[in-house]
């Protein structure tokens, strides 16, 4: 299906639910692509999944996870934001502020070790990292992939070779995904740029799970932006495959939520004109009803009530 403004409106008007279906299954088939592909290599024992804000990592994390246990592999998810280091440890950019985008925000060390008694025993206890409190606990989780196992670790930095050369080569199967898509016209002008879907995503999304306000993700948005650059997107030919995750029904789910949110925006805000950008794009696309959307979506990350949100 093509990701042009004019196919999405006409089916989000005429046939909505095949708009959504060509889409989850669309999607769907790369990932049991992959799983077959994973499945088929008894020497893997962890799968690296990377990609920028909102790109779907953890969703896809847990739908490969899934898919992987139907083919008879033990397999458990890992994030690696669980292994963020207390806040007085994190790292200092050179205004004073706290660099939490840095691989180095994560301890390394404990990872190391975790990874290390993964690939040795098959066993290891994990951190959990409350973002609300902004604590981590230690010792939080117990896995045991020992009987022919997966571990699938997800996070910004997974490609990463600080992290990557924790574990011998043959052992680590490396995944990059993204939107990687944009929403164009008939003409193919760019209408929605896959950064900006990725916004919007965020935007709800820390909305819903973290509490941040519009004006909240948008002091951060730079910031995250400038992070990718630096320590994401050097190292996304390393990967063995890489995934769109693009729903191109998208614009239309997020469209009167995100436009809700004009009357709280801080107009003095550095992304102010970004958001209008995206405002004023959204508003080209027919609204969708949520209730279409399947509870095992990947989307669900980003607006609730799905089978993998927290």
């Amino acid at each position: 299906m093509k990701n042009t403004l004019r196919t999405i409106n006409d089916y989000a008007l005429s046939d909505p639910s095949e708009l959504v279906l060509r889409a989850e299954r669309h999607y769907r088939n790369e990932i049991y692509t992959v799983a077959d592909r994973i499945a088929k290599n008894d020497d893997l024992k962890i799968v690296s999944i990377a990609g920028p804000s909102a790109s779907g990592k953890t969703t896809t994390a847990h739908i490969l996870c899934d898919r992987l246990k139907e083919l008879g592999e033990t397999t458990e998810v890992v994030s690696l934001d669980d292994f963020y280091l207390p806040t007085e440890k994190l790292p200092v950019l050179a205004d004073g502020t706290k660099d939490i985008e840095s691989v180095n925000a994560l301890d390394i060390g404990l990872l190391k070790k975790c990874l290390n008694d993964i690939i040795l025993t098959g066993k290891t206890y994990l951190p959990r990292y409350d973002f609300a409190a902004k604590k981590r606990i230690l010792n939080d989780r117990k896995i045991d992939i020992s009987h022919r196992g997966i571990v699938i670790a997800e996070g910004l930095h997974a490609l990463n070779p600080v992290i990557t050369d924790l574990v011998p080569e043959k052992n680590i199967f490396k995944a990059y995904i993204s939107v990687n898509r944009c929403i164009t016209d008939d003409n193919g002008e760019q209408i929605l740029s896959s950064r900006q879907i990725r916004f919007v995503r965020r935007t709800l999304r820390d909305r819903i799970f973290r509490g941040s306000s519009i004006n909240d993700t948008l002091a951060l948005w730079n910031g995250v932006v400038e992070g990718e650059k630096k320590y994401l997107y050097c190292f996304k030919e390393q990967a063995d495959v890489q995934i769109k995750t693009l729903h191109i029904y998208e614009p239309c789910l997020y469209r009167d939520a995100f436009l809700s949110l004009q009357s709280e925006i801080d107009k003095n805000s550095v992304c102010y004109d970004y958001f209008m950008k995206t405002v004023d794009a959204l508003k080209l696309f027919a609204p969708l009803d949520e209730v279409l959307i399947p509870q095992d979506s990947l989307i669900r990350e980003f607006i609730g009530n799905g089978k993998y949100n927290k």
